[in-house]
């Protein structure tokens, strides 16, 4: 309606201007023609379009066009002729000739012209309706991964630390009951918090504090580690456990493996709208310096989450170097859509 309406007053404006003659002239002119504009630009947009064009039916879709848009022409010749000029102008102005070439071709034109323009807003419309169905969609698509990627994680996290108390139970260790009640934090994290879409990081550093305290008792001083944090915002927001598995893999990977004196270095800097994190930890010279660590389902969950949450926002670089293990993590933060 609105766009008909537009038509009508807008178009019978501009004629009237142009031919300098009286606007209720060519508002009579539109409104006795309207039904002809109507029924062929419904006519093309809701049942060649769809049945020909949309189907890729080229040709079918072109003869159809053409012949509909030729009786409408005509149709229109004969309002303006038994209809238009016979009940509102004056004999005197008559046209000389009622047909002919040019006179078939502007009609043809004004009977192509809004129907032209009012498909372009209705597929466009059509396109907005369904761009917004498939960005639904995916989104819901991602909240499930990533709440199938939290359901590996948690029971991941829950395999190796109560495989770590496995291995103090069965040395008789004084330190068991300390590593339960640090045990007892970490669940506490795991159970509660990791049901949020995002913590503070403030929590994040306190879980990997707690899990650092915890992997020292087991290790005593054989262990050497330095965790860094500078932090300017501790309520910066980011997705639980999306840093503790790569402090876990340090250990994991290079600590129980290494019979020597093992070393890892942490780094959390929080700046503005900005997390960078950095983990390096020694490989066992036994194994080689070289060696491939893939870090299992639980980097591989970390990298799958990071790609969700964010997608073009953010950098991880993970490598191999002079015995080492290096992992570097750059966020920046976007609104999270989990």
């Amino acid at each position: 309606m609105l766009f008909w309406t537009l038509f009508v007053f807008v178009g019978s404006f501009i004629f009237s201007y142009q031919q300098n003659f009286p606007y209720f002239f060519f508002l009579l002119n539109f409104l006795v023609h309207i039904p002809v504009f109507v029924m062929f630009t419904y006519w093309v947009v809701y049942f060649l379009v769809p049945h020909y064009l949309l189907h890729r039916k080229y040709w079918q879709f072109l003869i159809a066009l053409s012949f509909s848009a030729s009786l409408a022409a005509l149709l229109r010749i004969l309002i303006s002729r038994y209809v238009y000029y016979a009940l509102f102008i004056p004999e005197v102005l008559y046209p000389k000739e009622w047909i002919n070439t040019d006179i078939f071709f502007l009609n043809l034109i004004w009977i192509l012209g809004p129907a032209i323009v009012f498909s372009m807003f209705k597929y466009y419309n059509n396109w907005i309706s369904s761009q917004a169905l498939t960005n639904e969609a995916e989104r819901k698509q991602l909240s499930a991964e990533l709440q199938t990627l939290k359901a590996q994680l948690n029971p991941h996290f829950l395999f190796n630390t109560f495989n770590n108390l496995y291995v103090l139970a069965l040395q008789k260790s004084d330190k068991t009951p300390v590593i339960i009640s640090k045990m007892s934090d970490l669940f506490h994290y795991v159970l509660y918090e990791c049901n949020s879409v995002e913590v503070p990081v403030s929590k994040e550093i306190k879980l990997i504090s707690d899990y650092i305290q915890l992997e020292e008792l087991r290790y005593s001083n054989r262990l050497s580690i330095s965790f860094i944090r500078e932090v300017e915002n501790s309520e910066f927001l980011i997705p639980p456990m999306i840093l503790y598995p790569f402090v876990e893999n340090c250990f994991k990977h290079g600590c129980s493996n290494d019979p020597g004196s093992p070393w890892i270095k942490l780094l959390i800097r929080v700046r503005d709208n900005q997390l960078d994190f950095e983990a390096v930890n020694s490989i066992p010279s036994s194994e080689g310096c070289k060696k491939n660590v893939s870090g299992g389902i639980g980097l591989a969950n970390i990298k799958r989450r990071l790609e969700l949450i964010y997608p073009k926002n953010h950098q991880l670089e993970i490598r191999n170097e002079d015995c080492s293990f290096f992992v570097r993590l750059h966020l920046e933060k976007t609104e999270f859509n989990a």
